[in-house]
């Protein structure tokens, strides 16, 4: 059905382009969903000579079909990575119109843009895909140091794309924190410490991990018992004073 303007005639459309926002990839044994990148359109049959339909991921154009082909085609690097026989519908212009990709890997990351075209009419329209590697470990944690400070530390490993870490305590977000980031491999560990300013309290500690531009993410939460920690600490003087009173008695007695 033609689309009529009030300065052109448009019979050629796409109406939803159905690119993922994020795509999880698994780790282990678990099956990863599906990644299928759909592109609707609408077209006068009468005007579809020349037809043709294709996908580019970035600039790079990855696939093509021309329906008096029958079939579509993979190019570069994601050759033997789109499902060639993947079908969304019987109608033989609509037929394969999207793209199901295989074992999508990190580098899958990027633009996608569909285009329709014919003799007379060509659109385009571009859709951003986030491929997100999940972390490997996820851990809140604090520690006394040498110094008597307790330091808290969050921290992931083995994640990509570039995580945030944002540090919490009672609910507040703290913004005296080390950051420490590292690189290995395209993936990312990122560290986040603080130390309390009064480790006599109790404190509700939490970290909430983030990708940006996408959905995921998680939080972890730790209770800090300062007063316990107080407490334990003059326990434990007492009883080196009290160590200290006896070996300073028995001395003298000799």
């Amino acid at each position: 059905m033609c689309h009529i303007a009030t300065w052109s005639s448009h019979c050629l459309q796409i109406t939803n382009l159905d690119v993922p926002q994020s795509y999880i990839i698994q780790r282990g044994d678990e099956p990863s969903e599906d990644l299928v990148l759909d592109c609707e359109f609408e077209m006068d049959e009468a005007k579809s000579k020349g037809f043709v339909l294709k996908w580019k991921h970035n600039s790079l154009q990855i696939y093509q079909w021309i329906p008096v082909t029958s079939k579509p085609v993979a190019f570069a690097s994601f050759k033997g990575h789109i499902d060639l026989d993947y079908q969304v519908s019987d109608d033989r212009f609509q037929k394969y119109r999207a793209l199901k990709l295989i074992n999508p890997a990190a580098n899958f990351t990027g633009n996608y843009s569909c285009s329709v075209q014919t003799f007379e009419e060509n659109e385009t329209k571009t859709g951003h895909l986030q491929v997100i590697v999940p972390e490997v470990d996820f851990n809140l944690t604090y520690t006394r140091g040498n110094n008597g400070s307790v330091v808290v530390s969050c921290g992931v490993s083995d994640i990509y794309p570039k995580p945030e870490l944002a540090l919490f305590i009672d609910e507040s977000q703290t913004k005296e924190v080390v950051l420490s980031e590292e690189q290995l491999q395209g993936t990312y560990d990122v560290t986040l410490q603080h130390i309390l300013s009064d480790d006599s309290k109790d404190a509700a500690i939490s970290c909430q991990l983030s990708i940006p531009g996408t959905n995921y993410t998680k939080r972890r939460e730790k209770m800090y018992h300062g007063a316990a920690v107080r407490a334990n600490i003059s326990t434990l003087q007492a009883l080196l004073f009290a160590l200290a009173a006896a070996v300073f008695s028995s001395t003298f007695r000799l």
